[in-house]
């Protein structure tokens, strides 16, 4: 019998408007209703911004691609734009587009295979980290949050500075912890006056971060002999049509997106896999055999990564149950349809990522942890739209193929040396914040072999 992990236990219908609030503070997914889970649309009213949660792929299709200039990421650049800017992740139209040009060279398949001794030296260095307290109980989600912030200091934005991984570990902290105020206000679209909890200890937090990573780019202007490596890259992009380059504004902006997006998201997906396979031995078994096969007991290397198939399966299917971001919202610009539904000006689009995974009629067993949903042929005949643990449409992404070559090289080189089982008494509850945390973090017992 397939292993049903911990799940969000959804209201039956919509809460009313302080049950929403209190319900949301705690965890956002806790908000969405039964129906997103078998419908194709839930709307209701919160003050004066209608809220429509939208599962359908049809409809997030016209959402994120064939009228996606009426739908427009206010809310994610309110939450998110005092701390990212207007980077690629937080701005729109022209702007957006000439910046993740400037990037994309960065992530192209022969860019990305040379970082793969990068990744496996990462796991290592957990694994050593591990082996003195073979069988002890380690807090999995944060030894995964250093090693992917280690990859990323690494490969895309290397920096001497010792303060960067202290300021981002505060300031990520800071979000993870309020973040929920932040998402609610943004959603709800509620007054930038009001006063919210969180928001000045947040402010120090985002200017000392800012503060790093301006002193990094300082320190690149002092240095530019540097390797080619993205801050380089983005320092000499052109603006095709301006000419103009960016400047130290726009590269904190993108820096940052890069640093937070590109480590933290790989962090948890790697986290809830460790834990369905601490839950799923036959996984385990299979994924070792696969990994021995392939290597021939070998580190891993670039060349590795295409068969390692079981591998990939297992992490598209962790990010199925426990999606890396699990909300996904757009605002109404203009008045519009969403199949047979109004959709009004001003009104909030949420797409929850958790629930359009977990669709009681469109995925069979949903609940269930079966990653053999995902072999070849059954992956091919997902629909585009149904399953979008990096999102959909022109905005997908940018990271996504170093992601998952990150992440099944990390997860085969941890599986290459070490076994995880659960503790008794903690199974850990999806919780969202910006991105899918386990409440009270994801301890496992970790036994390292000789």
């Amino acid at each position: 019998m397939s292993f049903v992990p911990p799940r969000i236990a959804p209201p039956a219908k919509p809460l009313n408007r302080f049950a929403f609030i209190a319900a949301f503070v705690r965890n956002p997914l806790s908000v969405v209703p039964q129906a997103a889970y078998d419908g194709d649309l839930v709307a209701v009213m919160r003050g004066r911004t209608p809220i429509v949660w939208i599962t359908a792929p049809a409809m997030i299709k016209t959402v994120l691609l064939d009228e996606r200039e009426k739908f427009l990421k206010l809310a994610q650049i309110r939450l998110l734009g005092p701390l990212l800017g207007k980077g690629i992740l937080t701005s729109e139209g022209a702007h957006w587009k000439w910046q993740r040009q400037a990037s994309a060279p960065m992530f192209r398949p022969q860019e990305l295979a040379g970082f793969v001794p990068t990744f496996v030296r990462a796991a290592e260095r957990v694994i050593a980290g591990w082996r003195a307290q073979s069988g002890a109980v380690q807090p999995v989600d944060r030894c995964m949050t250093e090693a992917t912030f280690e990859v990323i200091s690494a490969t895309l934005l290397p920096s001497a500075d010792e303060r960067m991984p202290q300021a981002v570990e505060r300031s990520t902290g800071l979000f993870q912890r309020s973040g929920a105020w932040g998402q609610l206000y943004a959603v709800a679209n509620l007054p930038q006056w009001l006063p919210q909890p969180g928001r000045r200890s947040m402010a120090r937090a985002i200017g000392a971060l800012r503060s790093a990573v301006t002193a990094l780019i300082a320190e690149r202007r002092a240095h530019p002999e540097a390797k080619d490596d993205l801050l380089h890259r983005l320092m000499h992009a052109r603006d095709p049509e301006s000419g103009q380059s960016m400047n130290d504004e726009q590269l904190v902006d993108n820096l940052l997106t890069f640093y937070l997006a590109g480590h933290e998201t790989t962090a948890k997906a790697l986290t809830w896999t460790l834990y369905l396979l601490a839950r799923s031995p036959e996984w385990t078994r299979a994924l070792e055999e696969e990994i021995a096969r392939v290597t021939g007991g070998a580190e891993i290397a670039a060349g590795h990564i295409e068969q390692l198939v079981l591998t990939q399966q297992v992490l598209k299917e962790s990010m199925r149950l426990y999606p890396p971001v699990p909300l996904m919202t757009r605002q109404a610009v203009a008045d519009t349809r969403l199949g047979e539904h109004a959709v009004r000006a001003g009104a909030s689009v949420v797409m929850p990522i958790y629930a359009i995974h977990r669709h009681a009629k469109r995925w069979a067993d949903a609940d269930a942890f079966d990653p053999a949903r995902f072999a070849p042929e059954k992956e091919a005949a997902i629909p585009r739209y149904q399953y979008m643990p990096f999102g959909a449409g022109p905005r997908i992404c940018i990271g996504m193929g170093f992601a998952m070559m990150e992440a099944t090289a990390m997860l085969a080189t941890l599986l290459r040396h070490a076994r995880f089982a659960p503790v008794a008494g903690r199974e850990p509850a999806p919780v969202a914040r910006v991105t899918l945390i386990p409440g009270g973090g994801m301890p496992l017992r970790v036994s390292v072999r000789p």
